[in-house]
């Protein structure tokens, strides 16, 4: 096992990708703005160290297929931005738009931590993502983001921040899955991908998955990574999703889930498809994006805080027996 790098930061920078061409539905391009405005938003950033870092605009070269070299030059644009907050040693929390922006994000951690070592990645999602431009029937690339960061599909994007696969296939866990093609699951089966389907779920429990998953993206890692697809919920707690499917995660237990597992290991989060004119009157899924937010850096700063008085405690005796000896 690698030695884990000092992965806590004081600072949380949030870099915006303000993309959704290459999604089923238009829309989700506006994620960032909504966020940025919204008082639920605001009432987080007044309980965690966060600052607004850089908005990429998507460039628009069409939709489905055409969308391609759009998507190419925007996760270009994303790794740069996300490899650079990486190596300033700040932490990095990235909204996206449709899901394609993962390749961007991802490429731009991985090839920041490559001198470190290897990243993990738990994608939280209804669907698995792992089409190529050769299997899908749609064109739509935020279906692809997972298969080119394990080195499969167009060269353009799997090249993005460097040559190599961004994520190996033992370091990778899917949770939630639930709506997806025979192509994509032979992929990601045949690569050795564990994939947690929502029956699973279901069975064993949010907390008992996400701790499963945890173990097994930091065992071979130098840290991991948190994709987090909005419809990966029940459509109760995210309804505006462009691509919504049934028997979703309970976010409440989600949540709760994610006291239970070690953050200080996280290096990154990214949360996607939110697509705010589908949201309902009491804005659920914009408040369930501002709680994900908060519960997830308040817990990783409370574990780091925790093991850090620990450490000095430790220390301190030690100190104390060898003054004590030396007498």
């Amino acid at each position: 096992m690698k030695k884990t790098a000092q992965l806590a930061r004081q600072m949380i920078k949030a870099i915006g990708c303000a993309n959704g061409l290459a999604g089923r539905q238009l829309g989700c391009e506006n994620a960032v703005e909504v966020i940025k405005a919204s008082p639920y938003f605001t009432n987080v950033q007044q309980r965690i160290p966060l600052e607004w870092g850089k908005i990429i605009e998507e460039v628009n070269t069409g939709r489905h297929a055409s969308a391609l070299s759009g998507v190419t030059q925007t996760c270009r644009q994303l790794a740069h931005e996300t490899r650079q907050v990486i190596e300033n040693k700040d932490e990095l929390l990235v909204f996206g738009g449709d899901h394609s922006c993962a390749i961007g994000t991802w490429s731009g951690v991985a090839t920041a931590m490559r001198p470190h070592g290897d990243i993990g990645l738990i994608w939280v999602d209804a669907h698995m993502d792992a089409h190529t431009p050769d299997t899908s029937d749609t064109g739509n690339i935020h279906g692809m983001p997972v298969a080119h960061l394990l080195g499969f599909g167009d060269k353009n994007l799997v090249r993005i921040g460097d040559r190599m696969p961004k994520l190996l296939p033992h370091n990778l866990c899917m949770v939630g899955i639930r709506d997806y093609e025979s192509a994509e699951q032979e992929l990601l089966e045949r690569l050795g991908v564990r994939i947690f389907y929502a029956n699973e779920v279901e069975k064993r429990g949010i907390q008992d998955v996400m701790q499963e998953a945890q173990y097994l993206v930091t065992r071979n890692t130098i840290g991991y990574g948190l994709s987090i697809d909005l419809d990966g919920f029940d459509v109760s707690y995210a309804p505006a999703v462009g691509t919504p499917s049934a028997d979703g995660i309970n976010a409440l237990e989600f949540i709760k889930a994610l006291l239970t597992i070690d953050l200080t290991k996280l290096i990154a989060t990214e949360i996607v498809e939110f697509l705010p004119r589908f949201d309902d009157n009491q804005r659920t899924s914009e408040q369930l994006v501002s709680s994900l937010v908060e519960y997830i850096y308040k817990t990783k700063q409370f574990q780091i805080n925790s093991v850090n008085e620990i450490a000095a405690r430790v220390n301190k005796s030690e100190t104390i027996q060898k003054v004590s000896q030396a007498m």
